[in-house]
């Protein structure tokens, strides 16, 4: 019995060190997760508004946007995060809209690694997603459902919620943004002179100095 009570009081010792490690451990790496989370985001609205030297958010109907500026100060377009269930799983995008209401750019921001196994895959190369640029709400579907996206062979439902994701994301910023996120802006915003890269870097730099 006492035996039993030495080797039970061991395991609850070790069990206790080791969850005191683990959340020593998470503590330091957490941090530095959540900001290649950030810089990630950043990197992707810089794909798809390649033209916005700095983003600037705007929040509304508990959902953000990015307005893009230009180095003078000038909203160039919008960068926005949409998400639609694809085969086996949600998809998330990264959607550029224009000053002219028409797409500047899509990426892939998250795919369920499930989805189609080796065909899904497919709707993140520039081959699919660089036929969005350019085309405006009403285009934004596969051309069996009257767009101009052609599916991807065997992938067809994939290419279908990347195309409805896109389009559903429109139809909510054109509702909630009738004259453009940038109208939202204060005249703050358009002071701005850090780059995109210059902000992500400092920012960082203070993540990684105080995880230290």
């Amino acid at each position: 019995m006492r035996e039993i009570l030495k080797f039970g009081l061991l395991l609850g010792l070790i069990c206790a060190v080791s969850a005191g490690t683990l959340s020593a451990v998470f503590s330091k790496v957490d941090p530095l997760i959540k900001e290649n989370q950030r810089l990630e985001a950043i990197k992707k609205r810089k794909t798809v508004l390649p033209t916005a030297a700095i983003f600037e958010p705007v929040e509304k109907d508990e959902r953000t946007v990015h307005v893009g500026l230009d180095e003078a100060g000038s909203p160039v377009g919008t960068a926005m995060t949409v998400d639609k269930r694809g085969y086996a799983g949600p998809i998330t995008m990264t959607v550029g809209i224009g000053l002219d209401s028409k797409l500047t750019g899509l990426a892939i921001s998250k795919l369920d690694q499930s989805e189609t196994p080796g065909l899904g895959v497919k709707i993140t190369l520039p081959k699919f997603l660089d036929m969005f640029t350019g085309l405006g709400m009403e285009e934004v579907k596969l051309t069996a459902d009257g767009g101009r996206i052609d599916a991807i062979t065997a992938a067809t439902i994939s290419s279908r919620a990347v195309a409805d994701g896109v389009r559903d994301g429109m139809k909510w910023y054109f509702r909630t943004f009738p004259e453009g996120a940038g109208a939202e802006l204060s005249g703050g915003a358009a002071g701005a002179e850090d780059t995109v890269e210059e902000k992500a870097e400092e920012k960082a730099e203070e993540t990684l100095g105080g995880a230290e």
